[in-house]
C-alpha cells in the first residue's frame, strides 16, 4: 500500500521510473532523482529547471557534463539475491578534480559506491561517500578496487543485455553510460 502511494506521488512529480532510487552514502537517506530525497521517513522535493536526461530516460534536473565521460561500462551478473557489481572508467577532461558522489539505474532499486580493501589477509567491501576523479585524468572502477554495488534488480539480468547507468558528481553534473551485462565469472572488460 505504501509502495502504491509512493508510486502515485512520484508519478505526480514527473518521475518516470521508480527504479531510479539510489542510495547516496554520506547523505543519510535515499535520493530518488528529480530533486526528491527521503530522510528518516520524510520525503522532500526540490523544483527547478531540468537540464539532463539520464541514460534510463528520466529527467535528472542536472546538467550533462561536457568534461566528464564514462567508458567501458560492464556489469558482472550474479544470481539473485546476491548484488551485482558495475565497473567502468570515469574520464575528467576538466581543469578541476571532481568527486563521483552517486549512481543510479532504472534496472536496480539501489546503487551504492563501494571499494574493496585488504586487511589482515582478508578482503572486504566498504561503502564510500565520494571518489575523486583527477583533473585531466581518469579513475577506473574494476574488480578488486572501486565498484558500483547494484542491488534489488527490477528484472532478472540477462547476459549480453545493456543496462543504463547514471553517475552524479559533486560539481552538480551527471554522466551516463550503457553497461553490458557479462557472466558472473568475468574478471575484466
Amino acid at each position: 500500500m505504501i509502495k502504491q502511494a509512493l508510486k502515485k506521488i512520484l508519478a505526480a512529480a514527473g518521475v518516470l521510473a521508480l527504479g531510479t532510487v539510489a542510495a547516496h552514502a554520506g547523505q543519510g537517506g535515499m535520493s530518488m532523482g528529480d530533486g526528491m530525497k527521503m530522510d528518516s521517513g520524510s520525503m522532500s522535493m526540490s523544483h527547478g529547471q531540468s537540464h539532463g536526461t539520464a541514460a534510463g530516460g528520466h529527467d535528472t534536473g542536472m546538467p550533462v557534463s561536457a568534461s566528464l565521460t564514462v567508458s567501458g561500462c560492464w556489469i558482472r551478473a550474479l544470481p539473485a539475491p546476491a548484488p551485482s557489481a558495475g565497473y567502468f572508467v570515469v574520464h575528467n577532461k576538466g581543469a578541476k578534480t571532481v568527486a563521483l558522489t552517486g549512481a543510479s539505474s532504472p534496472a536496480f532499486g539501489m546503487v551504492m559506491l563501494h571499494k574493496t580493501v585488504e586487511g589482515g589477509g582478508m578482503s572486504k567491501m566498504v561503502m564510500v561517500n565520494n571518489v575523486p576523479v583527477p583533473a585531466k585524468g581518469s579513475l577506473a572502477f574494476k574488480p578488486g578496487s572501486y565498484h558500483a554495488m547494484l542491488e534489488k534488480p527490477v528484472h532478472a539480468l540477462v547476459v549480453g543485455a545493456s543496462v543504463a547507468l547514471t553517475l552524479t558528481f559533486d560539481s552538480g553534473e551527471m554522466a551516463s553510460a550503457t553497461c553490458k551485462v557479462k557472466p558472473a565469472d568475468t574478471v575484466s572488460n
